[in-house]
């Protein structure tokens, strides 16, 4: 008992003389602030000078029983007082280990390396310089795991590969949406205004074309991360959604201006000729059929805005427009129609019989609207026409009136212009 007793004393004491020990309050108040280098050694060594200490002291006792199981607690309780110590060198040692990973990925990345290779590389860095951290740190008379922070390390790892990589990705999709809205929207504006036959098969090859190289050069960038097929198929269709959509945003828009498209369109064709000459009416000119051909080209320039036509299904829409507004009403009967004798105005309707309602630009009614419209607006052009027609063929009229009176006073006959005076 007497033994036990002073095990026990002695334990307490070199325990006392520990928490109080220069060396080991220099080294708790360094690993507050920061990882110690040398840290596992230096803690090592203080516990291992107050259990020798103990030794020293207890081995005059002879109860070796007595003696070891007090040394026991001693080592049991100055270690679980110095842990707290040592978990936070882990900690530094976990965030210096994932600081050196984020910064060499970001590294390898600037250098434009393959993004999940460097990410493997630069995992397996950071986890052999934490163990290299965790061995410096252990401490000789305990066997603390440090499986857990490991553990945690490598998922914090994980968690940032996986935002870099999504923010990579993020990145990469919207550069390769803006180069397919460079590529398509100017082009797909031009040929919408030029209103010509084809149209939509060149805007569908137009598309069909950026849309694959920019297909092609994102499946060989996004190939470095070693994504899923199942990840890059949905990545590669969300540029075809998107390519298609910056044409259908667009022809959208191009209808919306569809009056000012027209009328442009026929003061092009109605005052310039064929060689992009200014019209000067001098009555030699055939200002109906020229008024005809200029509405007829505004006519074909609402047709072909009035719908969206990227999947090469056919449709009558130039040719109901045509017979309806510029040959005269046109009827188109169903079969039960004939049957009893009715007839339906094609253009009385909100919908094209053979496009869908998200394809319809602008509808049947809207169009026999608008080119109303139209006529009225484009009128006074004829008109003017006209009447600069009318003013011509009067002058010379009065020129050739008054070179008929002089001649006739001079009594002098001749001939002006195939015209015999006397």
């Amino acid at each position: 008992m007497a033994a036990t007793a002073r095990c026990e004393e002695i334990a307490n004491q070199k325990f006392s003389q520990l928490i109080l020990d220069e060396d080991w309050l220099a080294l708790e108040e360094a690993v507050q602030i920061g990882p110690v280098q040398g840290f596992g050694k230096r803690l090592s060594s203080i516990l291992s000078t107050y259990l020798s200490k103990y030794d020293t002291e207890a081995t005059i006792y002879f109860d070796e029983g007595a003696r070891n199981s007090k040394r026991q607690l001693l080592e049991s309780k100055a270690l679980d007082f110095v842990y707290p110590a040592y978990t936070t060198m882990l900690g530094h040692v976990r965030s210096k280990a994932l600081e050196a990973f984020k910064v060499r990925l970001e590294q390898s990345l600037n250098k434009g390396r393959g993004f999940a290779t460097y990410a493997r590389i630069c995992t397996h860095s950071s986890m052999l310089e934490f163990d290299k951290g965790c061995a410096d740190a252990s401490v000789i008379q305990a066997n603390w795991d440090a499986s857990r922070v490991r553990e945690k390390l490598q998922r914090d790892i994980d968690a940032h590969a996986s935002s870099v990589c999504s923010a990579k990705l993020s990145e990469l999709n919207v550069n390769y949406e803006q180069q397919l809205s460079a590529s398509l929207t100017g082009p797909v504006k031009t040929l919408l205004e030029t209103g010509g036959k084809d149209t939509w098969a060149s805007i569908r090859k137009l598309l069909n074309r950026e849309t694959e190289v920019a297909i092609s050069e994102f499946s060989t960038v996004v190939a470095d991360f070693e994504l899923d097929e199942a990840t890059i198929a949905e990545m590669l269709q969300h540029l075809r959604d998107y390519s298609r959509n910056v044409v259908e945003k667009k022809a959208r828009e191009e209808a919306t201006k569809i009056m000012i498209h027209m009328k442009d369109r026929f003061s092009t064709v109605f005052n310039y000729d064929s060689d992009s000459t200014l019209r000067v009416w001098t009555g030699k000119e055939d200002i109906t059929s020229i008024t005809k051909d200029a509405r007829s080209a505004s006519m074909k320039l609402l047709s072909v805005m009035a719908a969206i036509r990227l999947d090469e299904k056919p449709d009558h829409i130039e040719k109901v427009l045509f017979s309806s507004l510029m040959e005269g009403a046109v009827t188109v009967s169903s079969s039960q129609d004939r049957e009893i004798g009715a007839s339906v105005d094609p253009l009385a309707s909100s919908n094209w019989e053979e496009v869908s309602s998200k394809n319809t630009l602008i509808t049947p009614v809207q169009c026999q609207s608008l080119w109303r419209q139209f006529i009225a607006e484009t009128e006074n052009s004829v008109t003017q026409a006209i009447s600069a027609h009318v003013r011509f063929i009067t002058s010379l009229t009065l020129r050739l009136t008054s070179v008929c009176f002089h001649f006739h006073l001079s009594s002098a006959p001749s001939r002006i212009n195939g015209f015999c005076f006397s």
